[in-house]
């Protein structure tokens, strides 16, 4: 072999080397900063809450930006306590409407204890008031025969052939003053009425 062919292969060999170490050099140092950029155990994030000058503030929670930051980028701060809102007012007041049957009554009316009738048969109480009548045996109902124009009583729910049983509860708030009567309609044959004056 000629020097000049064995100095064009040394020639080739070198520029392979020059390469290898080049794309080497390069490759490491793009490794390394990946590695450095997206390393989850650096100082800014160590877990124990301390950075690298081992004064115990964390660049996240201590309003100093971290390392690579913006110092204008705003990150939220957090004492391990959950947030607490703030009361705001409301332009109208809230009224929450508490219903019949859990307010107290002024009077609570038997349905059919002693037999076919209501107890009180007959009975007076204030505008505002309300009344409770309660089920002391089944098959039986309270349908509304008479009452004031601006009264919204309107007895049981349903018809007149729907009947509730023992221990059933009606109740109604009574806010317009006036005479009502009432009846059961599968016995009011039998005598089951009654009246009342809201005044």
């Amino acid at each position: 072999m000629s020097r000049d062919e064995r100095g064009s292969g040394a020639g080739r060999e070198r520029s392979r080397r020059n390469l290898l170490r080049t794309t080497g050099a390069a490759l490491a140092a793009a490794v390394g900063t990946a590695g450095c950029l997206s390393n989850p155990w650096g100082p800014e994030r160590r877990g124990d809450g301390g950075d690298e000058s081992g004064d115990g503030t964390n660049p996240a929670t201590s309003g100093r930006p971290a390392a690579g930051t913006d110092a204008t980028e705003s990150r939220p701060t957090t004492d391990g306590t959950a947030p607490t809102a703030e009361p705001t007012e409301t332009a109208t007041p809230t009224t929450t409407s508490v219903p019949a049957e859990e307010r107290e009554p002024a009077l609570v009316v038997d349905v059919a204890a002693d037999g076919f009738s209501f107890a009180p048969e007959t009975f007076s109480v204030a505008v505002g008031d309300t009344v409770h009548w309660v089920w002391r045996s089944s098959g039986h109902n309270v349908r509304v025969r008479e009452k004031p124009d601006d009264s919204d009583w309107t007895g049981t729910p349903g018809t007149a052939s729907d009947t509730y049983g023992e221990g059933y509860l009606h109740a109604h708030t009574f806010r317009a003053s006036g005479r009502y009567e009432y009846y059961c309609a599968p016995h009011q044959t039998l005598g089951l009425e009654g009246s009342f004056e809201v005044e």
